[in-house]
């Protein structure tokens, strides 16, 4: 088991399904946030933040730059591949350290290739992002044409200075680049060329940020790796076995807002992804709305599909702004005669799905789309897409509260988690302390019916002086630990509070009770059943550092007839038949961990250094 919490890399052996090992604990530089695993090579994913490099650290070198005032940083953030040996789990060897310019936003590893999408500003010295204005401007009234001739004035002359500053710039100077640590120092590689061949620039696009696309072979001794770059907004990102896709807003908001002209639409980019080692670009096209997450887009047999909200962000400074709508949009790769290019291009769409509200969770699966929008009740839209040149609204079911994550079940049923209604009576709002599941019969496509729905919680008296609980896994997916060979569900829940009394001597005492419990479900087509809870709670209460952290269980996994439930201080073993904890690790914190680790060219020379009594 592979666990980063807290800055720290925890090894933990599993000699049989049952039992547990603690191997090793390794600090990480910055906040990991995701691993990789292929074979013996572990690939931590870190984000490093440049106020976190040290001042005597290289990379502070190759990172800063003099504006002529005052240093600068190329980017604000990197992306760190922590890449180790761990064929011997007590000591993880340091393989390679890789830095990309940009923030993570996921990765994929398949065969040894990882592909890495970053995120970033990139700075650029001396290139002005604002209007330099002459004193008298502040002394001119706001609606005076001499204070709009001054302000554009200044821009154009703000555009010159770029422009001319542009022309005497390299490509590599502007783009995200990628550093690696050899031996204490830091190599840049840069990348070759300088035609932009590796661009895609969305039309009217107006954000200077870069999405990059790194395409790196861990394989190879030598650093080998792409890279492919969009310029654009914030992306999400969607990955299939064979396609890529990155959507992002095709406008912004200082630039939409007050403008009644400007569509509120998405950009979408694909790339085939089918070679490992390759990734090739295979097109763009652009969709009216805004896409919630990664499970509002799907790619089926050659045919994107993409769930889509219009008008979600209210024109107020319109009298009558088109209301809010929902769409489902397919799209297909279609050649350009005239210039040989692919582009995407609209196949089909379904407009009208639940007027005045937002989408707040989506599911494609096969020629099925599951969509919840939510206003003050969630309703859930079946859409069928075996026509993708008109999907149709197949069936509508209005239930209390709302689902913010759909799990497909079968054919035939759905599972979904969510918040409850606010009032029950009414099934109105939203109570955010309420984590609620809820089982759907969509055996009849046209008429889904809600089985069941089951109110979770860590404790049994909620109303006894708790805060409201809540579940990682109503907004983390990674957390939702369905089990099908067992039919079982894992779900982590949390809640605390306040608690005072007077002891028999009189004597007051303040206490912080808190609960973080995982709470297992016994899931079937027809029904749901709580089947027992795996607590952590007994980890908070014996660290008297435990103000400083939080013992949230964060992550389970289901092992042969055991569950592992793993939280920041420990990881428990329980045995599902009767829900006995059969072994247990406490993991080290951030304070009592030795930073250095070992590379796999010292634990070499110490090996070499113990055999050879001459050294």
């Amino acid at each position: 088991i592979f666990f980063v919490d807290d800055g720290i890399l925890h090894i933990m052996d599993v000699p049989e399904f049952g039992e547990i090992e603690h191997a090793s604990s390794t600090q990480i530089q910055g906040n990991p946030v995701a691993m990789m695993l292929n074979e013996d090579k572990l690939i931590v994913i870190s984000v490093v933040s440049n106020w976190n490099i040290e001042q005597d650290d290289p990379l502070q070198d190759v990172m800063k730059f003099w504006n002529g005032d005052w240093y600068g940083w190329r980017t604000s953030t990197l992306t760190k591949f922590t890449i180790f040996n761990i064929s011997d789990s007590s000591t993880p060897l340091l393989d390679r350290e890789l830095y990309l310019e940009g923030y993570y936003l996921t990765a994929r590893e398949v065969s040894g290739t990882v592909r890495a999408v970053t995120h970033t500003w990139m700075n650029i010295p001396d290139l002005r992002t604002w209007l330099t204005y002459p004193d008298d401007y502040y002394y001119e009234d706001y609606s005076e044409e001499q204070r709009r001739n001054m302000r554009e004035i200044a821009a154009q002359n703000s555009i010159q200075h770029n422009k001319r500053l542009m022309e005497n710039i390299s490509l590599k100077d502007i783009l995200p680049q990628v550093h690696e640590r050899i031996d204490g120092d830091i190599v840049t590689h840069h990348l070759s060329g300088d035609d932009c061949s590796d661009f895609a620039t969305p039309e009217g696009a107006l954000n200077r940020g870069y999405t990059s696309i790194f395409t790196i072979d861990l394989n190879s001794d030598v650093l080998s790796f792409e890279a492919d770059h969009i310029v654009g907004n914030w992306p999400l990102v969607y990955s299939s076995k064979d396609t890529l896709i990155i959507t992002e807003n095709a406008w912004d908001w200082w630039w939409y807002w007050g403008h009644d002209d400007i569509l509120e639409s998405t950009n979408i980019h694909t790339f085939d992804i089918s070679d490992p080692g390759e990734t090739t670009y295979s097109g763009s096209g652009r969709v009216d709305g805004t896409i919630l997450d990664q499970f509002s887009i799907s790619e089926h047999e050659g045919v994107v599909r993409v769930a889509t909200t219009t008008g979600q962000w209210a024109r107020w400074w319109m009298q009558n702004p088109e209301p809010m709508e929902n769409h489902v949009i397919t799209l297909s790769h279609s050649l350009d005669i005239e210039t040989g290019e692919s582009s995407l291009m609209e196949l089909g769409r379904v407009d009208g799905i639940a007027y005045n509200e937002t989408i707040w969770s989506a599911r494609f699966l096969d020629d099925r789309a599951y969509i919840v929008t939510f206003e003050n009740m969630d309703p859930l839209w079946t859409i069928d897409l075996s026509d993708p040149t008109s999907p149709t609204i197949m069936g509508e079911l209005e239930v209390p509260g709302v689902s913010t994550y759909i799990h497909p079940l079968s054919d035939d049923a759905i599972l979904t988690i969510g918040l409850g209604p606010a009032d029950e009576e009414t099934g109105l709002g939203l109570d955010w302390g309420h984590t609620r599941l809820s089982l759907f019969d969509v055996s009849n496509f046209s008429d889904p019916q809600l089985a069941q729905t089951l109110s979770l919680s860590p404790v049994e008296n909620p109303e006894e002086g708790w805060f409201w609980a809540w579940s990682e896994a109503t907004w983390e997916h990674k957390a939702f630990q369905y089990w099908e060979p067992k039919n079982m569900l894992a779900v982590p829940m949390n809640t605390y509070r306040f608690s005072s009394h007077y002891d028999d001597d009189g004597r007051y005492h303040y206490e912080y009770e808190w609960v973080s419990k995982l709470m297992i479900i016994n899931v079937t087509e027809q029904s749901l059943e709580i089947y027992g809870e795996v607590d952590h709670s007994q980890f908070y209460q014996t660290d008297e550092n435990h103000w400083w952290y939080s013992y949230n269980i964060r992550r389970s996994i289901f092992m042969g007839d055991y569950i592992y439930a793993i939280s920041h201080a420990g990881v428990t073993v329980t045995q599902l038949d009767t829900l006995e904890e059969v072994d247990m690790v406490q993991l080290v914190t951030f304070d009592n961990i030795e930073s250095d680790v070992p590379s796999e060219e010292t634990e070499n020379e110490s090996e070499d250094s113990a055999s050879d009594p001459g050294r």
